[in-house]
Protein backbone atom coordinates (compact mmCIF):
# COMPACT_ATOMS: atom_id res chain seq x y z
CA UNK A 1 0.00 0.00 0.00
CA UNK A 2 1.40 3.23 -1.01
CA UNK A 3 1.73 6.57 0.66
CA UNK A 4 -1.26 8.16 -0.69
CA UNK A 5 -3.61 5.40 0.04
CA UNK A 6 -2.32 4.83 3.52
CA UNK A 7 -3.49 8.62 4.02
CA UNK A 8 -6.90 8.27 2.08
CA UNK A 9 -7.57 5.35 4.13
CA UNK A 10 -6.22 7.33 7.79
CA UNK A 11 -8.95 9.89 6.47
CA UNK A 12 -11.82 7.76 5.80
CA UNK A 13 -11.18 6.13 9.26
CA UNK A 14 -11.09 9.59 10.91
CA UNK A 15 -14.85 10.88 9.29
CA UNK A 16 -16.27 7.66 11.12
CA UNK A 17 -14.51 7.64 14.36
CA UNK A 18 -15.50 11.47 14.56
CA UNK A 19 -18.86 11.25 13.64
CA UNK A 20 -18.63 13.52 10.65
CA UNK A 21 -20.10 10.97 8.13
CA UNK A 22 -23.83 11.32 8.79
CA UNK A 23 -23.61 14.87 8.57
CA UNK A 24 -21.85 14.47 5.07
CA UNK A 25 -24.24 12.27 3.79
CA UNK A 26 -27.39 14.03 4.82
CA UNK A 27 -25.26 17.12 2.20
CA UNK A 28 -24.31 14.88 -0.38
CA UNK A 29 -27.95 14.11 -1.21
CA UNK A 30 -29.98 17.30 -0.71
CA UNK A 31 -30.44 18.29 -3.60
CA UNK A 32 -32.79 15.08 -4.71
CA UNK A 33 -34.71 14.30 -1.63
CA UNK A 34 -35.71 11.34 -1.28
CA UNK A 35 -33.03 8.62 -2.02
CA UNK A 36 -32.94 5.29 -1.82
CA UNK A 37 -29.97 2.99 -1.75
CA UNK A 38 -29.41 -0.83 -1.51
CA UNK A 39 -26.86 -2.27 0.34
CA UNK A 40 -25.74 -5.72 -1.23
CA UNK A 41 -24.30 -8.67 0.10
CA UNK A 42 -23.76 -11.98 -0.83
CA UNK A 43 -21.92 -14.00 2.04
CA UNK A 44 -20.90 -14.02 5.33
CA UNK A 45 -18.88 -15.96 7.34
CA UNK A 46 -17.17 -16.20 11.12
CA UNK A 47 -14.54 -13.14 12.24
CA UNK A 48 -10.98 -14.80 11.44
CA UNK A 49 -8.83 -15.94 8.73
CA UNK A 50 -10.61 -18.41 6.10
CA UNK A 51 -12.78 -16.33 4.70
CA UNK A 52 -15.38 -18.17 1.68
CA UNK A 53 -14.90 -15.94 -1.38
CA UNK A 54 -17.55 -12.44 -1.10
CA UNK A 55 -17.96 -13.32 2.46
CA UNK A 56 -18.31 -10.54 5.01
CA UNK A 57 -16.83 -11.62 8.27
CA UNK A 58 -19.73 -11.32 10.59
CA UNK A 59 -18.28 -8.33 13.36
CA UNK A 60 -18.29 -6.55 9.84
CA UNK A 61 -21.12 -7.35 9.09
CA UNK A 62 -22.87 -6.02 12.67
CA UNK A 63 -20.81 -2.84 12.51
CA UNK A 64 -22.21 -2.17 8.94
CA UNK A 65 -25.85 -3.01 10.28
CA UNK A 66 -25.50 -0.92 13.21
CA UNK A 67 -24.12 1.72 11.07
CA UNK A 68 -26.77 2.42 8.35
CA UNK A 69 -29.55 2.21 11.01
CA UNK A 70 -27.98 5.10 13.15
CA UNK A 71 -27.83 7.04 10.01
CA UNK A 72 -30.50 6.15 7.71
CA UNK A 73 -34.50 4.48 7.90
CA UNK A 74 -34.00 1.07 6.97
CA UNK A 75 -37.15 -0.59 5.04
CA UNK A 76 -38.10 -3.37 2.72
CA UNK A 77 -37.14 -3.16 -1.00
CA UNK A 78 -41.22 -2.40 -1.88
CA UNK A 79 -41.41 0.53 0.91
CA UNK A 80 -38.31 2.23 -0.35
CA UNK A 81 -39.81 2.01 -3.93
CA UNK A 82 -42.47 3.41 -2.92
CA UNK A 83 -41.07 6.36 -0.34
CA UNK A 84 -38.92 8.01 -3.41
CA UNK A 85 -41.87 7.57 -6.05
CA UNK A 86 -44.52 9.05 -3.87
CA UNK A 87 -42.98 11.13 -0.59
CA UNK A 88 -41.49 14.24 -0.55
CA UNK A 89 -40.03 14.09 2.75
CA UNK A 90 -36.48 14.91 2.49
CA UNK A 91 -35.26 11.31 3.88
CA UNK A 92 -32.65 8.46 3.11
CA UNK A 93 -33.94 5.18 2.91
CA UNK A 94 -32.01 1.97 2.78
CA UNK A 95 -32.48 -1.60 2.03
CA UNK A 96 -30.47 -4.10 2.82
CA UNK A 97 -29.94 -7.46 0.23
CA UNK A 98 -28.09 -10.42 0.33
CA UNK A 99 -27.99 -12.52 -3.12
CA UNK A 100 -27.86 -16.48 -3.83
CA UNK A 101 -29.16 -18.02 -0.89
CA UNK A 102 -25.95 -19.38 1.20
CA UNK A 103 -26.86 -21.20 4.53
CA UNK A 104 -24.46 -18.57 6.06
CA UNK A 105 -27.33 -16.07 5.12
CA UNK A 106 -29.02 -17.81 7.84
CA UNK A 107 -26.45 -19.22 10.23
CA UNK A 108 -24.78 -15.50 10.74
CA UNK A 109 -26.28 -12.41 8.71
CA UNK A 110 -30.65 -13.20 10.00
CA UNK A 111 -29.18 -12.92 13.68
CA UNK A 112 -27.36 -9.89 13.28
CA UNK A 113 -30.58 -8.50 11.71
CA UNK A 114 -32.92 -9.81 13.87
CA UNK A 115 -30.57 -8.79 16.94
CA UNK A 116 -31.29 -4.72 15.46
CA UNK A 117 -34.53 -5.55 13.44
CA UNK A 118 -33.46 -4.70 10.67
CA UNK A 119 -35.44 -6.53 7.58
CA UNK A 120 -33.62 -7.81 4.64
CA UNK A 121 -34.53 -8.81 1.21
CA UNK A 122 -32.56 -12.43 -0.18
CA UNK A 123 -32.50 -13.30 -3.79
CA UNK A 124 -32.58 -17.38 -3.78
CA UNK A 125 -31.35 -18.95 -6.90
CA UNK A 126 -33.92 -21.70 -6.44
CA UNK A 127 -32.48 -24.72 -8.51
CA UNK A 128 -30.02 -25.02 -5.90
CA UNK A 129 -32.50 -24.47 -2.85
CA UNK A 130 -31.34 -27.32 -0.36
CA UNK A 131 -28.48 -28.33 -1.99
CA UNK A 132 -24.47 -28.24 -1.90
CA UNK A 133 -22.85 -27.05 -5.47
CA UNK A 134 -19.70 -25.84 -6.41
CA UNK A 135 -20.05 -22.56 -8.18
CA UNK A 136 -17.54 -21.67 -11.51
CA UNK A 137 -16.77 -18.52 -9.31
CA UNK A 138 -15.41 -20.61 -6.14
CA UNK A 139 -13.29 -22.90 -8.45
CA UNK A 140 -11.55 -19.66 -9.72
CA UNK A 141 -10.97 -18.82 -6.14
CA UNK A 142 -9.55 -21.68 -4.90
CA UNK A 143 -7.19 -22.06 -8.24
CA UNK A 144 -5.86 -18.32 -7.61
CA UNK A 145 -4.94 -19.40 -4.01
CA UNK A 146 -7.79 -17.67 -2.43
CA UNK A 147 -6.80 -14.10 -3.91
CA UNK A 148 -9.87 -11.95 -4.31
CA UNK A 149 -8.57 -9.57 -6.28
CA UNK A 150 -7.75 -11.44 -9.31
CA UNK A 151 -10.58 -13.51 -8.78
CA UNK A 152 -12.85 -10.33 -9.18
CA UNK A 153 -10.96 -9.71 -12.05
CA UNK A 154 -11.32 -13.05 -13.88
CA UNK A 155 -14.87 -14.25 -12.68
CA UNK A 156 -15.75 -10.53 -14.46
CA UNK A 157 -14.34 -11.85 -17.78
CA UNK A 158 -15.93 -15.11 -17.81
CA UNK A 159 -19.15 -14.37 -16.70
CA UNK A 160 -19.47 -12.51 -19.82
CA UNK A 161 -18.55 -15.89 -21.61
CA UNK A 162 -20.54 -18.96 -22.60
CA UNK A 163 -21.00 -21.94 -19.96
CA UNK A 164 -18.81 -24.19 -21.94
CA UNK A 165 -16.01 -21.58 -22.25
CA UNK A 166 -16.11 -20.63 -19.03
CA UNK A 167 -15.45 -23.92 -17.61
CA UNK A 168 -12.68 -24.98 -20.37
CA UNK A 169 -11.04 -21.66 -19.14
CA UNK A 170 -11.27 -22.78 -15.34
CA UNK A 171 -10.13 -26.77 -16.13
CA UNK A 172 -7.17 -24.73 -17.70
CA UNK A 173 -6.30 -22.63 -14.77
CA UNK A 174 -6.79 -25.79 -12.25
CA UNK A 175 -4.27 -27.42 -14.87
CA UNK A 176 -1.73 -25.03 -14.47
CA UNK A 177 -2.16 -24.39 -10.71
CA UNK A 178 -1.56 -27.91 -9.99
CA UNK A 179 -4.68 -28.24 -7.16
CA UNK A 180 -4.59 -30.58 -4.50
CA UNK A 181 -7.52 -29.68 -3.49
CA UNK A 182 -10.76 -29.18 -5.03
CA UNK A 183 -12.93 -26.31 -4.36
CA UNK A 184 -15.13 -26.39 -1.46
CA UNK A 185 -19.16 -27.11 -2.50
CA UNK A 186 -21.69 -24.19 -1.15
CA UNK A 187 -24.49 -25.26 1.68
CA UNK A 188 -27.43 -23.70 0.50
CA UNK A 189 -30.53 -22.60 2.54
CA UNK A 190 -33.35 -25.13 2.31
CA UNK A 191 -37.05 -24.46 2.63
CA UNK A 192 -36.89 -24.74 6.65
CA UNK A 193 -34.65 -22.20 6.73
CA UNK A 194 -36.49 -19.56 4.79
CA UNK A 195 -39.72 -20.11 6.05
CA UNK A 196 -38.33 -19.34 9.70
CA UNK A 197 -36.85 -16.25 8.30
CA UNK A 198 -39.82 -15.36 6.44
CA UNK A 199 -41.75 -14.99 9.92
CA UNK A 200 -38.98 -12.52 11.17
CA UNK A 201 -40.04 -10.15 8.03
CA UNK A 202 -37.22 -11.34 6.00
CA UNK A 203 -38.12 -10.88 2.06
CA UNK A 204 -37.40 -13.09 -0.28
CA UNK A 205 -37.10 -12.62 -4.01
CA UNK A 206 -35.89 -14.47 -7.92
CA UNK A 207 -32.12 -14.61 -8.63
CA UNK A 208 -33.59 -17.57 -11.21
CA UNK A 209 -33.50 -21.05 -11.34
CA UNK A 210 -29.73 -21.42 -12.01
CA UNK A 211 -27.85 -17.78 -11.49
CA UNK A 212 -26.26 -17.77 -15.84
CA UNK A 213 -26.22 -14.50 -17.59
CA UNK A 214 -29.23 -14.13 -19.34
CA UNK A 215 -28.31 -11.84 -21.82
CA UNK A 216 -26.50 -14.95 -22.95
CA UNK A 217 -30.28 -17.15 -23.14
CA UNK A 218 -32.75 -17.36 -25.26
CA UNK A 219 -35.74 -15.81 -24.97
CA UNK A 220 -37.20 -19.13 -23.81
CA UNK A 221 -34.33 -19.73 -21.87
CA UNK A 222 -34.84 -16.40 -20.02
CA UNK A 223 -38.52 -16.95 -19.44
CA UNK A 224 -38.17 -20.42 -17.58
CA UNK A 225 -35.23 -19.13 -15.88
CA UNK A 226 -37.14 -15.95 -14.61
CA UNK A 227 -41.11 -17.64 -14.28
CA UNK A 228 -39.83 -21.18 -12.98
CA UNK A 229 -37.99 -19.53 -10.04
CA UNK A 230 -40.58 -17.06 -9.48
CA UNK A 231 -43.43 -20.35 -9.28
CA UNK A 232 -41.43 -22.18 -7.28
CA UNK A 233 -40.84 -19.48 -4.73
CA UNK A 234 -44.35 -18.42 -4.57
CA UNK A 235 -45.73 -22.36 -4.15
CA UNK A 236 -43.11 -22.29 -1.51
CA UNK A 237 -43.68 -18.58 0.05
CA UNK A 238 -47.32 -18.60 -0.14
CA UNK A 239 -47.35 -14.92 -1.51
CA UNK A 240 -46.57 -13.42 -4.66
CA UNK A 241 -42.85 -12.56 -5.57
CA UNK A 242 -42.38 -9.51 -6.53
CA UNK A 243 -38.85 -8.77 -6.13
CA UNK A 244 -35.69 -9.65 -8.56
CA UNK A 245 -32.33 -9.59 -8.93
CA UNK A 246 -30.17 -10.03 -12.72
CA UNK A 247 -27.10 -12.74 -11.78
CA UNK A 248 -24.23 -11.20 -12.22
CA UNK A 249 -25.95 -7.23 -11.89
CA UNK A 250 -26.28 -8.11 -15.83
CA UNK A 251 -29.07 -7.17 -17.95
CA UNK A 252 -30.13 -5.16 -21.55
CA UNK A 253 -33.89 -4.10 -22.67
CA UNK A 254 -34.63 -7.47 -23.87
CA UNK A 255 -34.13 -8.73 -20.20
CA UNK A 256 -36.02 -5.84 -18.74
CA UNK A 257 -39.04 -6.66 -21.04
CA UNK A 258 -38.89 -10.39 -19.81
CA UNK A 259 -38.32 -9.50 -16.62
CA UNK A 260 -41.62 -7.57 -16.57
CA UNK A 261 -43.48 -10.01 -18.79
CA UNK A 262 -42.73 -12.72 -15.98
CA UNK A 263 -44.51 -10.68 -13.32
CA UNK A 264 -42.00 -8.84 -11.30
CA UNK A 265 -42.11 -5.69 -9.82
CA UNK A 266 -38.82 -4.16 -9.73
CA UNK A 267 -35.16 -5.90 -10.70
CA UNK A 268 -31.93 -4.75 -8.88
CA UNK A 269 -29.10 -4.32 -11.40
CA UNK A 270 -25.11 -3.88 -10.73
CA UNK A 271 -24.10 -0.89 -11.20
CA UNK A 272 -23.65 1.32 -8.38
CA UNK A 273 -25.21 4.58 -7.16
CA UNK A 274 -28.39 5.91 -5.57
CA UNK A 275 -32.18 6.03 -6.69
CA UNK A 276 -34.37 8.89 -6.94
CA UNK A 277 -37.95 9.23 -8.25
CA UNK A 278 -36.55 8.75 -11.87
CA UNK A 279 -35.08 5.76 -11.29
CA UNK A 280 -36.08 2.77 -13.37
CA UNK A 281 -37.78 -0.19 -11.25
CA UNK A 282 -36.22 -2.61 -13.56
CA UNK A 283 -32.66 -0.83 -13.35
CA UNK A 284 -32.07 -0.17 -10.11
CA UNK A 285 -28.47 0.69 -8.89
CA UNK A 286 -26.94 -0.36 -5.64
CA UNK A 287 -23.89 -0.14 -3.18
CA UNK A 288 -21.59 -3.25 -2.79
CA UNK A 289 -20.99 -3.73 0.86
CA UNK A 290 -17.25 -5.02 -0.06
CA UNK A 291 -16.64 -8.73 1.49
CA UNK A 292 -14.51 -7.44 3.86
CA UNK A 293 -15.01 -3.47 3.70
CA UNK A 294 -14.40 -1.27 7.23
CA UNK A 295 -17.32 0.77 8.50
CA UNK A 296 -15.40 3.63 7.89
CA UNK A 297 -14.38 2.74 4.22
CA UNK A 298 -18.55 1.51 3.62
CA UNK A 299 -19.14 5.11 4.92
CA UNK A 300 -16.90 6.97 2.15
CA UNK A 301 -18.59 4.76 -0.57
CA UNK A 302 -21.66 5.15 0.03
CA UNK A 303 -20.99 9.36 0.06
CA UNK A 304 -19.17 8.98 -3.25
CA UNK A 305 -21.75 7.32 -4.64
CA UNK A 306 -24.45 10.05 -3.59
CA UNK A 307 -22.07 12.81 -4.89
CA UNK A 308 -21.39 10.63 -8.43
CA UNK A 309 -25.33 10.57 -8.82
CA UNK A 310 -25.94 14.17 -8.99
Amino acid sequence: MGIKQSAKDIAKEMFYRLGICGPLLRISCICKYPAFFILAYHRTCPSGNGRPYMATPIDIFEQHIKFIKDNFKIMPMTEGLKNIYEKKEKEIYVSVNLDDGYMDNYLYAYHVLKKYKVPATIFLTTDYIGKNPVFWWDRVFNATSYNEHATDRINAALRTEEESEIQRRIKEMEDKASLLKKAKSNLMLGWEEIRKMKEDGIDFGSHTKTHRNLCLLSDEEVAEELGGSKKVLEENLGEEVRGFSYPFGIYDERIKNLAKRAGFGYARAGFKGFNHKNADRFALASICAGPALRTSFLADRISLSAFKTH
